[in-house]
């Protein structure tokens, strides 16, 4: 077996495996054209050469593509926790599990070997739940399990706005509440998985969270913020992006990658907020996507009361390389 980076003019290489690839993030969306995500998977795997400090590493036998890791520099991570950071988006190989399981274990070396060349300190990586060969390869190589990442959606072709009482004005974001829900976030989390790594300081996690609400302000993480007020004072948010790059292939407008926090104590805030983002996605949108922690019962109640659907599951993973 031969490993390789692989070059861009290259690429056209790794479409058979792709194309096979069974845990595509939006393969269980029905309406969505089995096709188009496959397109929609093979540019994904473009645009992660297109950049410095990206790496996408090939299993060959007897040059055949039978396996496929990529590698990816954090920037805002590492700027963020002061030290170099990267994660696995993707860790595919063909064959059944115990084919599949050495294939991985190879990539893995290879990959360590970019991190230990690029002095990066950190890797984390998401798989999927049914992914079991790609899971105990990242435990026999020293990954710890961190968390469980669910993730629902609400269909506007499917699903109808549940009639509640509102106890909470919900409005947009205005520049002044900037302070106030980035003081919120720093206060909230506690069960995502920087918290959870033990090798990483409670205030810097606090921190991340801060700053990715004062990102979502600026447009960069968000491209909306509903606030919810109480005597015209904030007391929780939630935020969502498009996705363009899957609109583009598949022409289908799929909201979320959002964040959302709800000062303790406010109760019923919450499902105001998801009313609100639900009422946006049915003029806008044609699905609406949330990620939780599977231990986060009360999101998941408020979720499952709005007639959102479970659609996938992962497995976070960390390792520290030094």
């Amino acid at each position: 077996m031969r490993l390789d980076i692989l070059k861009k003019e290259e690429a056209q290489k790794i479409k058979e495996l792709l194309f096979t690839y069974e845990f595509n993030d939006y393969s269980t969306y029905r309406m969505l054209d089995r096709e188009k995500l496959k397109d929609f998977l093979f540019n994904q795997i473009l645009t992660l050469l297109k950049f410095d400090k990206n790496w996408v590493v090939v299993a060959y036998e007897k040059e055949k593509v039978v396996g496929l890791a990529t590698l990816s520099f954090l920037f805002w991570d590492t700027k963020h926790f002061g030290f170099n950071m990267a994660k696995i988006d993707y860790l595919m190989a063909r064959g059944d599990y115990t084919q599949a399981a050495m294939i991985k274990n190879k990539l893995l070396s290879y990959l360590f070997q970019i991190c230990k060349n690029s002095k990066i300190t950190h890797l984390s990586c998401r798989i999927n739940i049914n992914d079991i060969s790609s899971i105990h390869a990242l435990e026999r190589n020293g990954f710890t399990f961190m968390d469980t990442l669910v993730t629902y959606i609400f269909n506007r072709y499917r699903h109808k706005v549940l009639n509640i009482k509102e106890l909470y004005k919900v409005r947009g974001f205005k520049k002044k509440d900037l302070q106030i829900l980035a003081d919120i976030a720093k206060e909230v989390f506690s069960k995502d998985r920087f918290h959870l790594d033990p090798h990483i300081p409670h205030m810097k996690a606090n921190d991340l969270f801060s700053e990715w609400v004062r990102n979502c302000s600026s447009g960069g993480y968000a491209d909306k913020i509903f606030v919810a007020e109480s005597r015209k004072q904030p007391v929780g948010f939630l935020t969502f992006k498009l996705n363009k790059e899957l609109e583009r292939f598949t022409k289908y407008k799929i909201a979320g990658r959002g964040l959302s926090a709800v000062l303790p104590g406010a109760k019923g805030v919450y499902p105001c907020l998801v009313k609100a983002a639900i009422q946006d996605i049915i003029l806008h949108y044609d699905y609406l996507e949330f990620d939780t922690q599977l231990n986060n019962y009360e999101v998941i109640k408020v979720w499952q009361r709005f007639g959102f659907n479970f659609i996938r599951a992962k497995y976070t993973f960390h390792k520290w390389l030094s």
